[in-house]
């Protein structure tokens, strides 16, 4: 059959966005990885997939998790960041994690469902955008997510030339992975089978 045409429709993509702030029940998604930060720290960059309410299947991106251990202070508080994290997602009480790939794995395939409060962040991008950015990881919330009405500022509509459709174009391809449509493990370091991993 030939193409015959479609009128464009920012509503009908694959890339789905969450447009308000608020507290969203979420899973873990495959694109995350495994890198160093800018200071050359160990880092997590988690993507999530919201699971229920009006942004189901939509996505937050980028929540960076750094390892710092520079001074006991900054190692305490690294502690209880990843600790937050791992009891968020269900982790088991005293499980033993001997490196950010195997932490990265579990939360991938095993303990990949938590909640997130995010906010939107306080200076727009180079693009423009004001992103979505996680506060904190808790629990599930068996009353599902919710959204709180706060959009983005409205200089991410004043900076921009496009009508919404476009925008949200806009937002799903600059928000892409390079190694989208990929192997979704490619850059998360070596790839561990559920057999191996310790909990």
């Amino acid at each position: 059959m030939a193409f015959k045409g479609l009128k464009v429709d920012g509503n009908n993509t694959f890339w789905k966005w969450v447009e308000e702030a608020g507290t969203y029940n979420v899973r873990v998604l495959p694109s995350s990885q495994f890198k160093k930060n800018s200071n050359g720290n160990d880092m997590l960059t988690l993507n999530y997939e919201v699971l229920d309410g009006k942004y189901a299947g939509g996505q937050i991106r980028f929540d960076n998790i750094s390892w710092t251990d520079d001074t006991p202070e900054k190692e305490e508080r690294s502690l209880k960041r990843f600790n937050t994290l791992l009891v968020a997602a269900g982790f088991p009480e005293g499980a033993q994690v001997d490196t950010l790939q195997i932490m990265l794995q579990g939360l991938i395939t095993k303990y990949n469902k938590l909640n997130v409060a995010v906010e939107w962040s306080d200076e727009p991008s180079e693009k423009g955008f004001y992103n979505l950015r996680v506060k904190n990881h808790k629990i599930l919330d068996p009353e599902g997510s919710k959204p709180n009405g706060e959009f983005a500022p409205t200089q991410q509509q004043n900076n921009s030339n496009f009508n919404k459709a476009d925008t949200a174009v806009d937002r799903s391809v600059a928000s892409l992975p390079n190694n989208f449509g990929s192997d979704p493990f490619a850059g998360a370091g070596q790839v561990i089978s559920d057999d191996d991993l310790p909990f």
